[in-house]
Parts: structure tokens; C-alpha cells; sequence
């Protein structure tokens, strides 16, 4: 599942977050990924923009895509 849309302030990472614990809340297991340049989503859950290993460098091939568990099961 995706939620995309080009333009900007239109709920994006509101619905990710609410749509991510609803499904993780029913037991689903819920992997979200931030391919946003700003970084909201990932700041959002409370990690750090600055992180060491980003989706960009497992995307070039650098290392294996980095995983950081929110506590909620994110």
C-alpha cells in the first residue's frame, strides 16, 4: 500500500502514521518507509533524520535496507 500525492500539506504522513498503528492494532505486521526528502514520517515516530544508514544508501546498493523498530511494533 501506498500513499503518495505530489503536492504538499495534504495529510501524507497523518494517514501513513493512523493507517500503520490501525493495521498494526488488528495484528497486522506493518513495515512503513520514508521516501520523503523532508523526513516527516521518520521524525514523526521520534527517530532522528540524521540517521546513519538511510533508505537512499540501501537504494544505491551501499548496505542492506536499514530497519529501526518504533516501539509501538512500526
Amino acid at each position: 500500500m501506498s500513499v503518495l500525492n505530489h503536492k504538499g500539506g495534504v495529510g501524507k504522513t497523518t494517514t501513513t502514521i493512523n493507517l500503520g498503528g490501525a493495521l498494526r492494532q488488528k495484528g497486522y505486521k506493518v513495515l512503513l518507509i520514508d521516501l520523503d526528502g523532508q523526513a516527516n514520517l521518520t521524525e514523526s515516530l521520534g527517530f532522528s533524520a540524521e540517521l546513519p544508514q538511510t533508505i537512499y544508501g540501501a537504494m544505491k546498493g551501499e548496505y542492506d535496507l536499514p530497519i529501526y523498530e518504533h516501539k509501538d511494533g512500526l
